[in-house]
């Protein structure tokens, strides 16, 4: 029978009570313990979708169980088996059917980013290390395009892959495969330390040699959305007190692993590099920057429970958005834009950044 673990994830102090009740109906949540299983002929999708006998594999992505998430579990159903019927039978999908006489992994779901990478990805590439089972890895192709990717996989060095070519889906005769969690937002702290330990101590020697800041304000000057409008105000007050202002797209995976391995204060807007703070050793402080409407509405407060499991303090900070009347982000068709409300820049209020720093 499968064991589960109770986090509770205390709720931030001082915080005036229109806020209090966003964190205490996501503040307990339970972990599965994660298995690494065997499956056997498998279709698995170029997205990394795992259908067999005509049904998902159970913790093969997340949000899909219907505990949790009633709306991904059919979605991504749909979609995975409408991928295998016209792979199989049609002309207008590719499917390449794999050897039987190896065993592949997958360790890709279709929620996939840099966020979900470091703190997924990688923990089930480990777990099939040490698992100590041969496998081969199902790389997609296009993986070879995305550097963090490529660079963090030097950490294992003899790892066999089989390479997808994009758009392409397969037929797994034997598969290994390490569960994903639950949903998006349910951290145990156990695996991320796995991570952790496992990743810092890999660090290539010319990158852990340099000194790096221990106080850093993450600008997000370069993306298209999602920045602090009146982040020059905020620079001003933060660099008085000893931060340094870095910008992760100027890090390569290693630089920003090696940074964070010996960064103690932290602040950042939401976003998918905010999840290095796991590289942190235990005892940091760290600043997240919302925007107070979307987390009214959507935000399930990720970074809060990650940062509370990797053992680091946690104050929000809340602004308002440019465009309080935009659209929310439609989630289950993933779309992107600057429109919508979970990419709305936020205006901080230096005060309250006073008061918690």
């Amino acid at each position: 029978m499968r064991t589960f673990k109770t986090i509770h994830i205390p709720i931030p102090q001082n915080l005036p009570e229109r806020y209090r009740k966003l964190f205490q109906k996501k503040s307990t949540y339970k972990v599965p313990e994660l298995q690494v299983k065997e499956y056997k002929n498998v279709f698995v999708s170029h997205e990394g979708l795992c259908l067999q006998n005509f049904r998902l594999v159970p913790y093969s992505s997340f949000n899909i169980c219907t505990r949790y998430d009633k709306s991904f579990g059919w979605q991504y159903y749909k979609l995975v088996l409408e991928q295998y019927l016209v792979s199989t039978f049609g002309k207008s999908l590719k499917k390449i059917t794999l050897p039987a006489d190896t065993t592949y992994a997958v360790i890709h779901t279709k929620w996939f980013n840099y966020s979900f990478w470091i703190t997924s990805s990688l923990h089930r590439l480990i777990m099939l290390q040490q698992s100590g089972k041969d496998f081969t890895l199902l790389y997609p192709q296009a993986w070879d395009t995305i550097p963090y990717v490529t660079e963090s996989l030097k950490a294992f060095p003899n790892l066999k892959i089989y390479k997808i070519p994009i758009g392409v889906h397969v037929q797994v005769p034997h598969l290994l495969m390490p569960e994903v969690r639950p949903f998006t937002a349910c951290f145990d702290g156990t695996e991320l330390e796995t991570v952790r330990n496992y990743i810092t101590t890999r660090i290539p020697a010319e990158f852990h040699s340099k000194p790096y800041p221990t106080k850093v304000y993450i600008t997000r000057k370069k993306a298209k959305y999602r920045k602090v409008e009146n982040e020059q105000e905020v620079i001003d007050f933060l660099v008085p007190k000893g931060f340094s202002v870095i910008d992760f797209d100027d890090l390569s995976f290693w630089e920003q692993v090696a940074l964070m391995n010996g960064v103690k204060e932290f602040v950042s807007i939401h976003g998918a590099g905010f999840s290095n703070i796991i590289f942190m050793q235990k005892g940091g402080q760290i600043i997240e920057l919302i925007n107070e409407v979307y987390a009214q509405l959507e935000y399930t407060f990720p970074f809060w429970k990650q940062t509370i499991v990797c053992g680091h303090s946690y104050i929000p900070i809340f602004g308002k958005p440019v465009n309080e009347t935009s659209l929310l982000i439609d989630s289950q068709m993933q779309v992107h834009s600057e429109k919508f409300l979970v990419n709305q820049n936020i205006i901080i209020d230096l005060q309250e950044l006073k008061i918690n720093t």
